[in-house]
């Protein structure tokens, strides 16, 4: 099986900081890959790169086989690759539904088209029933389901998903849990970035951890969980006992 993305000698420098370095690694079609490591490890940073926030300063991304770097996020989202961000920020004076639509206009200029299609995904998210409320009043997990809604409204391949499970409670969590196997089982393959080490090792078939932006290690949830670096560096020795 052909790779879905390719990430080659990865780097992106700010100033003299080498935010990521020569990070290699390739996520396969319906694969939820988890990407993991201490805060400022560069996980971000490479969300970024992905979809065209930040441009590499060397190194290569493929998607579907095309070099993409250099291109602007809007063109890397009608190519397939959608995202949610870290700290979710909904369009606050329109209501759940309008929300969506702003991600359904990715692919349709029609307004009937994009109402049928934010309906569509505000059901598989399972906020059909607030498709009228301002989505200031939503709380925080389902603000990160409208996100996810109107990054799926773009109908995307590839998903990135940044901290989709901070802040949430137990049964939120869970909840997040059984929405992402969802996605992936729906036919979008998912990279997520997370914290929350219950739901990353739970949920993805493969994990990335970075540290100081280098990959330090790439494996199955328990390879990853029993590496010394990663323990050392990340972990920490409370989590493997």
């Amino acid at each position: 099986m052909k790779p879905l993305l390719e990430v080659s000698r990865l780097t992106k420098y700010f100033g003299g900081l080498a935010a990521v370095k020569d990070v290699d690694f390739d996520v396969y079609p319906g694969e939820i890959f988890g990407l993991i490591g201490p805060n400022g490890a560069g996980k971000t940073t490479i969300f970024n790169l992905i979809n065209g926030f930040y441009r590499p300063t060397s190194g290569v991304i493929k998607f579907k086989g095309r070099n993409i770097n250099g291109l602007n996020p809007h063109k890397v989202c009608k190519l397939g690759i959608g995202r949610t961000f870290q700290l979710v920020k909904p369009l606050l004076r329109l209501t759940v539904l309008q929300n969506v639509m702003v991600g359904a206009f990715a692919r349709t200029e029609s307004a009937n088209k994009a109402r049928e299609e934010a309906e569509k995904q505000l059901e598989f998210v399972g906020l059909l029933d607030k498709r009228d409320r301002l989505a200031s009043g939503l709380t925080i997990a389902d603000k990160k389901r409208l996100e996810m809604a109107r990054a799926l409204a773009t109908k995307p391949t590839l998903l990135l998903l940044d901290e989709v499970a901070a802040g949430l409670n137990p049964k939120e969590t869970a909840d997040m849990m059984d929405l992402i196997r969802k996605i992936r089982d729906d036919g979008t393959t998912i990279i997520v970035v997370e914290h929350v080490m219950r739901m990353v090792m739970g949920v993805s078939d493969r994990i990335m951890v970075l540290h100081h932006g280098e990959k330090i290690a790439v494996g199955k949830p328990k390879e990853v969980a029993t590496d010394g670096r990663v323990i050392e560096a990340y972990l920490g020795e409370a989590y493997r006992a």
